[in-house]
């Protein structure tokens, strides 16, 4: 016997297309978390544990040693490291500014982005210090600023030297503070920035 097309559904019926759409669900949303939780928020907050931030561990020198064996030759514009990974701006063989992404002993290449400006500065890996990075990390805390610390970073900007920067996130204005590059708890400079949970750090600039 055909059913009417108004009549109601069954209750397994009703059962089997709930139980469907939750499943489809938690698969888009685990795709999206995966996709887009670089730095590991979403992770962090799902699983409610302490997390061993790459920018304040041990670990971030051997992470370092990577960076030195596989991009020591290459000029750098920036370097980004965040709570699982270390991000490089280098000026390749190619002449071009690539991104790479450094993690957990391996170097990827996450294509060219750009080339340098004309007189834009670069700076080596040997500039680049773990224990310091650990310092700036404790000298913010020490700070008592309200925020998360998203990420320490070497960086050159127009008209300022080589500093060590770290980004507080307080949305909706965060702070970036620079810190001597060779050492000290003074803060030399201080930026403030509107941020929202779409702000990113990634591609050379707070945006």
């Amino acid at each position: 016997m055909d059913c009417e097309s108004g009549a109601p559904h069954s209750p397994h019926r009703v059962k089997y297309l709930a139980a469907v759409a939750v499943v489809m669900t938690v698969a888009i949303t685990a795709v999206i978390a995966v996709t887009v939780d670089v730095p590991g928020r979403i992770s962090r907050a799902l699983s409610g544990t302490s997390v061993d931030y790459l920018f304040s561990s041990p670990r971030l020198d051997s992470e370092l040693e990577v960076v030195r064996a596989q991009l020591g030759g290459l000029p750098i514009r920036r370097m980004d490291v965040t709570s699982n990974l270390i991000s490089v701006e280098a000026v390749a063989a190619d002449g071009l500014l690539h991104l790479y992404w450094v993690r957990d002993g391996e170097v990827e290449d996450m294509d060219s982005i750009t080339d340098l400006h004309a007189g834009e500065t670069a700076f080596a890996v040997a500039d680049v210090s773990g224990p310091r990075i650990r310092a700036v990390v404790s000298d913010v805390r020490s700070l008592g600023r309200p925020g998360e610390i998203e990420l320490v970073s070497y960086i050159f900007r127009p008209r300022h030297p080589l500093s060590v920067a770290a980004w507080i996130r307080h949305d909706p204005v965060s702070s970036v503070l620079h810190f001597d590059p060779q050492g000290g708890s003074a803060v030399v400079r201080e930026e403030s920035i509107e941020t929202d949970e779409h702000t990113s750090s990634f591609g050379g600039c707070w945006c």
